[in-house]
Formats: C-alpha cells, sequence, structure tokens
C-alpha cells in the first residue's frame, strides 16, 4: 500500500515537472518595430491673396490719378497722384493719397478696386481706421513755416479742422471709423469669391459751411486697413 503511494506521488512529481518543461518550452519573445512618421504643408501664397487693382478684371498697380470736385476750382486745389503696389514683402498698399484745399466745399475722390486673385474665397472681416494719435484718427496742425509768417490761430485751425472728413466707400456702403463684420449693412456684402471684385472709393472731403483758419494747417490721418480672411468670423 505504501509502495503504490509512493508510486503515484513519483508520478504525480513526473507530470508536474512535464508540465512546466512543456511551458518553457513555448515560451515567446517579442519585438516592436516602429516606424514615425511627419509631414507639412507649404501652401502657395497666390492660394489665398487679396489685392488693390485699378482694374476689374485683372491685377494692375500703379498711379490712380483722382477726380476733383469742383472741377472748376482754383489752380491751388490739387489732388495728388495715388501709387498701388501689391508686390514686396509687405501688404498690398495705396499711398499717396493727398488732397490740397483752398476752402469748403472742395474734395477729391481716389476710385480703384479691391481684386481677389487667389483660389479661395475671402471674407472680410473689419475695417479698420488707425489713430493718428491716441483717441484720434486725425489731427491737424498749424504750419511752422508759411506766408505770412504767423501761424495759424490754433482754435480756428481746430474748428476748421472739424470739416475735413475721410471716407472709405466699399461698394455702395461707406466707412468714417473702424467697423467689424458684424456691424456691416449686411455681414456677407463684401466677401470676394476666387476673381472676384469691388469698388474701393475714397474721399478726402472740405465740406461746405465749415470753419476757415487764418493760415496754413495740415492734416495727418491714420491708415485704413481692410482686412481679409479665408474664415469668415
Amino acid at each position: 500500500m505504501e509502495k503504490d503511494r509512493r508510486a503515484r506521488v513519483i508520478a504525480i512529481a513526473a507530470l508536474l515537472v512535464g508540465v512546466v518543461g512543456l511551458s518553457l518550452g513555448f515560451a515567446a519573445f517579442t519585438n516592436t518595430l516602429t516606424i514615425k512618421s511627419s509631414a507639412e504643408v507649404v501652401v502657395d501664397s497666390s492660394v489665398f491673396n487679396v489685392v488693390f487693382s485699378k482694374q476689374s478684371g485683372s491685377v494692375v498697380d500703379g498711379s490712380v490719378t483722382p477726380t476733383l470736385s469742383p472741377a472748376n476750382g482754383p489752380a491751388s486745389f490739387t489732388g495728388a497722384n495715388a501709387t498701388i503696389t501689391n508686390s514686396g514683402t509687405g501688404a498690398p498698399k495705396i499711398e499717396g493719397l493727398k488732397a490740397t484745399f483752398t476752402a469748403p466745399g472742395q474734395s477729391v475722390t481716389y476710385s480703384f478696386y479691391t481684386k481677389n486673385a487667389g483660389a479661395l474665397k475671402a471674407y472680410l472681416t473689419s475695417v479698420n481706421f488707425a489713430e493718428v494719435t491716441t483717441g484720434a484718427t486725425k489731427t491737424c496742425t498749424a504750419k511752422s513755416v508759411q506766408s505770412p509768417a504767423t501761424p495759424a490761430t490754433a482754435s480756428l485751425v481746430a474748428a476748421a479742422c472739424n470739416g475735413i472728413s475721410l471716407t472709405v466707400t466699399l461698394g455702395s456702403e461707406s466707412f468714417t471709423q473702424t467697423t467689424a463684420r458684424n456691424a456691416f449693412t449686411t455681414a456677407t456684402a463684401h466677401d470676394l469669391e476666387a476673381d472676384g471684385y469691388e469698388t474701393v472709393t475714397v474721399v478726402i472731403a472740405y465740406a461746405a459751411g465749415s470753419a476757415q483758419a487764418d493760415g496754413d494747417f495740415d492734416v495727418a490721418f491714420g491708415d485704413v486697413t481692410l482686412n481679409y480672411s479665408s474664415v469668415a468670423s
């Protein structure tokens, strides 16, 4: 009996050894291979490209001649030619807009276009009138050198300054101060489809009936920027 029990124990032990040996025989090694990748997309600047132009059908840089009102004013009432520049590293711009007034009731008008020369629709998000000095988008200063030599009276310059304005009209909507998209006549009024355009008119005016100064003075306006995006905000 004892001999049979010992035989069973030995048999069980042998079985356990066999199972362990079997487990060890089927153990596996693992190795992980990892592939790390990246990509960069550099968008051609022509994909989104809103510019100024002298013409609506194509992009034309160059000089823009203003219209004077009244057309038969004195010779000293003039408007300088402006220049459209779309090339270079800066944003497209039109510069050199300048009126020389001699009396109230005169205005100088520049007409040109915004042109979507890109492939994506352009959304006008805001029209911004920059400040010349804190809190003011326009300043008027008496000339220090003039004939007669006495500078214009500051109070009279300030009164005359009130009658001088800068108005930017896009399509049929006019702007005289910073305006966000949600305050446009309609939010989508000035959006440009690919190859689309919109008329831009800039008027510098000395309103009829305005005060006059007793000497020459300069008027400075802050830059006006039209901000477009590829996404409506």
